[in-house]
C-alpha cells in the first residue's frame, strides 16, 4: 500500500505527540493520569514558565508585577541561562563568561532599576591588555588585513535602514521577503562591498557557526540601528551597558520568586487540552510535581530536542522541527602560561572565502581577564550542529595552544599544565531555519502559534539574541497576555 505524503506526516506527527507526552521518559507516568500525585504535589498558579534564562526571568517578574502567581522550571542549577558570572574566590572579581554587555535601551534601563541594580557605561578593553591576532589552524601569528571599518559599518547600516520593521521582532518580516534577505550573508557581504565590516560582525556572531552562511535576515535582525557602533563599543562611549556582576540581577530575581522557582528540574509531560488549564508534570530534586496553571510561556530554545515532554500537535510539529541551533562554549583556564597582557584573536588567514573568519570547529579568542593568571575561551562548533563535551573542548584547548607555542605566537611547553576551572554549553545557540523556509512564511506560522492551547512563545528566536530585545518583546507580549484574559478565572478542577 503507497501511503500519500500528506498521511505519512499525519502519521508522524501523532507518533511524535504521543512520544513527547510522556512515552519519552520510561516509568514515569503521564500527566493525564495524574491520580498518583498527592494534593501537595500538586501546584496552582495563573502561569507556569519554562526555562529561566533572560526570557523566561523576565516573564516570571512581569507577571509577578502584574499581580499573577508564577512557577518557573529550569534544567540549570540557576537562573540566567547566558548570563552567567564567575567570581574570582580570591580577589572577589567577577568574570562574565556570557553576556558580557547590553545596548542602552529603555527596557534594560528599567529592568535593572527594578531591582535596584546600577549599571555603568561598558568599555570592551582592559587596561594594559593588548589584543593580538594568529592563525589556531597553524598557531602563526597573523595580521589583520586593512580596511576601513568606520565606513563599511555605515554602508551595512545603510542597509539596514531598508528595513525599518525588522527593528522589531520577527513577526514583522515583510512578504513577499525581499530577495536581499533571502540571500546568505555571504552574498549580501560581497553585493554591497561590505568585507571590511566582517571583522566587527564576526565578533559579535560568535556561537553561530559559519556565520556567513546564515540567512541575511537574521544577520541584520541582529545588528539593527539602535546597536552600537564600533566606536561607541571600543570607546567606551555611550550605547553598551553593563553590570558590576551580570548575574547579580538573576540572583535577585530568583530570591523574588521564593519557592515558585524549581532549579535543576525538567518537563516529563503536559496536557494542554482543556480550555482553561495547562496540566505540567516536572520532575524536580525533591520529586515530582504536577503544576497545574491558567497559561503556560516557553521560554527555551524551541528546537524539537528542547520540546520533549511538550503535548505537541499536529500544527506546531512541523514548524518547531524546522529549527536549527548552533553549538557554543564558554570556559575559564589558569596555568595556560598565556601573558595576563595578551587576548589572542583566532585569525583566518587560510580561510578567505569566508572572510578570514576562524575555521569552525574551533575557537574564536583567547581572552585575558581583570584576574592574572586566569583566561576565558569561546569555542564554537561548525554548520552541522555537532555537538562536543567538556573533555573533547578541553583537548583542543590543548592542541590549539601546543600549535600556538610551537609556533613562537606564545612561550614555549605553554599549556601543559592548563587547568580548566569552569566550562559551560551555551547549545543551542542562535536557532535559525533556511531561506526557504523564510520565504514560504515560516514565521508567520510561528508568530500564528502565540496564544494556542494557552501557550505563549518567547526567546531569541522569535526576535534575536539580545537580551535587551529578547526583554522589550517578552514585556509586550506577557502584557497583551494578561490583557487577553482580564480577571481571574478559576482553574477547573481535576
Amino acid at each position: 500500500m503507497i501511503l500519500s505524503s500528506k498521511l505519512v506526516v499525519s502519521i508522524v506527527c501523532l507518533l511524535f505527540a504521543r512520544w513527547t507526552a510522556g512515552a519519552a521518559v520510561p516509568n514515569d507516568a503521564a500527566v493525564s493520569d495524574d491520580s498518583s500525585i498527592s494534593a501537595k504535589s500538586t501546584i496552582n498558579v495563573d502561569v507556569c514558565v519554562i526555562g529561566g534564562g533572560a526570557a523566561g526571568t523576565y516573564a516570571a517578574i512581569k507577571s509577578k508585577d502584574l499581580g499573577k502567581t508564577v512557577v518557573v522550571v529550569e534544567q540549570q542549577g540557576r537562573l540566567g541561562g547566558h548570563t552567567k558570572t564567575y567570581i574570582d574566590p580570591v580577589s572577589k572579581k567577577p568574570i562574565e563568561l556570557g553576556v558580557a554587555e547590553w545596548e542602552d535601551t529603555p527596557v534594560v534601563r528599567s529592568w535593572f532599576e527594578r531591582f535596584d541594580i546600577p549599571l555603568y557605561q561598558y568599555n570592551f578593553t582592559i587596561p594594559g591588555v593588548t589584543s593580538k591576532y594568529a592563525d589556531y589552524t597553524t598557531g602563526k601569528p597573523a595580521t589583520p588585513k586593512a580596511g576601513d571599518l568606520n565606513g563599511a559599518w555605515d554602508a551595512f547600516q545603510k542597509q539596514v535602514s531598508k528595513y525599518p520593521s525588522l527593528d522589531d521582532d520577527l513577526s514583522r518580516v515583510p512578504y513577499p521577503v525581499p530577495a536581499d534577505l533571502l540571500l546568505p550573508f555571504s552574498e549580501f557581504i560581497i553585493k554591497y562591498r561590505l568585507q571590511d565590516a566582517v571583522p566587527y560582525l564576526s565578533l559579535y556572531g560568535q556561537g553561530w557557526g559559519n556565520f556567513v552562511t546564515l540567512p541575511t535576515l537574521l544577520a541584520i535582525k541582529y545588528f539593527p540601528p539602535s546597536f552600537f557602533s564600533p566606536t561607541q563599543l571600543f570607546s567606551g562611549g555611550p550605547g553598551a551597558l553593563a553590570a558590576k556582576d551580570n548575574s547579580l540581577i538573576y540572583e535577585k530575581a530568583t530570591k523574588e520568586l521564593g519557592s515558585g522557582v524549581f532549579l535543576n528540574s525538567t518537563v516529563l509531560s503536559m496536557d494542554r487540552s482543556a480550555t482553561h488549564l495547562v496540566k505540567i508534570l516536572v520532575k524536580t530534586p525533591l520529586g515530582k510535581r504536577l503544576i497545574r496553571a491558567k497559561k503556560l510561556i516557553s521560554a527555551i530554545p524551541p528546537v524539537i530536542d528542547n520540546l520533549k515532554g511538550f503535548d505537541l500537535n499536529s500544527t506546531e510539529i512541523p514548524i518547531f522541527s524546522k529549527f536549527k541551533g548552533h553549538s557554543w562554549y564558554v570556559g575559564l583556564v589558569q596555568n595556560s602560561d598565556i601573558p595576563d597582557n595578551i587576548t589572542l584573536i583566532n585569525y583566518g588567514t587560510n580561510n578567505d572565502q569566508n572572510f578570514d573568519i576562524p575555521v569552525l570547529p574551533g575557537f574564536y579568542d583567547l581572552f585575558a581577564t581583570v584576574v592574572p593568571g586566569l583566561h576565558y575561551f569561546l569555542y564554537g562548533g561548525n554548520d552541522n550542529q555537532t555537538t562536543f563535551t567538556q573533555p573533547q573542548v578541553k583537548k583542543a584547548l590543548k592542541d590549539t595552544i601546543a600549535r600556538l607555542s610551537a609556533a613562537g605566537t606564545l612561550p614555549k611547553n605553554a599549556g601543559k599544565n592548563l587547568e580548566l576551572i569552569d566550562f559551560t554549553s551555551h547549545s543551542p545557540y542562535e536557532v535559525y531555519v533556511s531561506s526557504d523556509e523564510i520565504a514560504k512564511g515560516f514565521y508567520n506560522k510561528l508568530f500564528a502559534l502565540q496564544g494556542q492551547r494557552n501557550t505563549y512563545w518567547t526567546g531569541a528566536a522569535f526576535v534575536t539574541h539580545s537580551s535587551a530585545a529578547i526583554w522589550n518583546f517578552t514585556d509586550q507580549l506577557v502584557t497583551k497576555m494578561w490583557a487577553a484574559a482580564p480577571g481571574s478565572a478559576t482553574l477547573p478542577t481535576a
